[in-house]
């Protein structure tokens, strides 16, 4: 009797997690991802409270790996002579969960269990891409597993890409210095679906693939030591690598970081994962820059995947860590950017969390490894449009031309609108159709009052502001 009661017990938790990743999927996708840049997986848990309220369905953790420490070790995110340590779990030395700057296997479930208690994805960022280029740290273990030392990277390693259009050289040769893994040894296959079925295990329910664009497709060409560019289908759940298959495959949240240009091919990618919008969020940072903020510009999403398999985003680690691409904008105009990604039908918006401190400034100070980073993820702007985010799920959307260019509405069923006036000085005027009853209207955000008369919205936003109202 006890015996059957265990196994009762352990069919309903099966079945309730389940239900759980079944959720998570379309929650994900219709809802809106956190990325808690460099926190620790105890930070994060401490927060996940404060993300729900906030209204995020997912939270992306930065890479679980192991990675560079002892000699190498350190939690400066970036300091003044660039000796940061912040890329070196985008830097594995092995394929197993936990490392000194996010915490340990432990840490992760404990995380991914309190996610699941509040209905919150836990979407990892993993890169099967690369490893350190400090190969003498890489795991005796991990060369061991793939066949050694010299099975672990294509032919094409011992150059450096030159033409990113060219997609036997994006695909096989060297990154930025960074070695290039053979993603295609059925060895590496099998000890990297471990790693990624040990983080489903642990309560993973999505992953980001970094550097995408740099693993093949089936019919890209093939490095002379691979049989097949078949990485893609594995690891999308489509087929097994020694019998093994991706755990809930058919419940993950799945998408690549598949920069856009030269030949990206990111219809292709986005056939097997969602993926990155980088084009537009490039359109939409220009947009905030100029404060002109123009309907008919800001419509297209420029990807070829779709807008139902895009992840967008104002910035990403990459705009603003690497280059510094992004880091100049100030608080109020990722907030106007982001209202845009969030507010819109397509896509599934993703709200980098920069580090504390001085606004438009790279790697101010405030923040190391493991802490969490500024409260703009809380503020009441972003917390209003992530609710509006949710209430409009798959309805329509218009995008609409204020008073001049520096403010635009979003608006959706005709029931309900995000307005935004990204301009750095000088309020704006609206007034559009809308399907609300005659009244006095105050925006969620700020308490705003507008005029609803005869199906129009009318009334005036100031600079630097979003406007929620539905």
């Amino acid at each position: 009797m006890k015996i059957k009661k265990i196994l009762a017990g352990a069919t309903l938790a099966l079945l309730g997690l389940c239900n759980s990743f079944a959720q998570t999927k379309e929650s994900v996708k219709n809802g809106s991802i956190l990325h808690c840049w460099c926190w620790s997986f105890k930070t994060i848990e401490k927060n996940l409270p404060k993300i729900k309220e906030a209204g995020w369905s997912a939270v992306q953790t930065s890479p679980a790996n192991t990675c560079l420490e002892g000699d190498y070790g350190g939690l400066e995110l970036m300091s003044e002579d660039l000796s940061g340590k912040w890329y070196y779990h985008y830097q594995p030395t092995d394929w197993k969960i936990g490392n000194y700057q996010l915490g340990t296997r432990d840490d992760f479930i404990s995380m991914c269990k309190k996610a699941d208690e509040l209905g919150i994805a836990v979407i990892v960022d993993v890169l099967p891409n690369h490893t350190t280029p400090r190969l003498d740290k890489v795991s005796p273990e991990f060369y061991e597993a793939v066949g050694g030392k010299d099975k672990m990277f294509h032919k094409g390693n011992e150059r450096g890409i030159s033409n990113y259009s060219d997609r036997l050289e994006c695909t096989t040769y060297q990154m930025g210095g960074l070695p290039d893994v053979n993603t295609e040894n059925p060895l590496f296959q099998a000890y990297f679906m471990k790693y990624m079925n040990d983080l489903i295990d642990c309560g993973a329910d999505g992953f980001r693939f970094d550097t995408a664009k740099h693993i093949g497709l089936p019919d890209d060409p093939k490095d002379p030591y691979s049989k097949e560019n078949n990485f893609w289908p594995i690891f999308t759940g489509l087929q097994p690598i020694n019998g093994e298959m991706l755990h809930n495959k058919d419940n993950l949240f799945i998408y690549g970081e598949v920069l856009q240009g030269g030949n990206s091919r990111e219809g292709a990618y986005g056939k097997y994962m969602g993926v990155t919008a980088s084009s537009y969020g490039r359109i939409v940072r220009d947009a905030i820059k100029n404060g002109k903020m123009s309907a008919k510009g800001l419509l297209d999403w420029k990807n070829d995947a779709g807008p139902d398999k895009i992840i967008t985003w104002v910035e990403s680690h990459d705009t603003y860590a690497n280059q510094g691409e992004s880091a100049a904008l100030l608080n109020y105009q990722i907030r106007c950017g982001y209202a845009l990604i969030a507010a819109r039908k397509g896509g599934t918006p993703l709200f980098f969390n920069r580090p504390k401190g001085k606004e438009g400034v790279q790697f101010p100070g405030a923040s190391k490894i493991g802490d969490s980073g500024n409260d703009e993820f809380f503020n009441k702007e972003v917390i209003e449009v992530n609710k509006f985010r949710t209430a409009f799920a798959g309805t329509e959307e218009e995008l609409i031309q204020g008073s001049d260019t520096g403010v635009l509405c979003i608006k959706r069923d005709n029931r309900g609108v995000v307005i935004i006036n990204s301009k750095a000085r000088g309020s704006g005027t609206v007034n559009l159709d809308i399907n609300l009853a005659d009244g006095v209207y105050k925006d969620r955000a700020h308490n705003i009052k507008f005029n609803v008369k005869n199906g129009k919205l009318s009334g005036k936003i100031k600079a630097k502001t979003v406007a929620v109202i539905y």
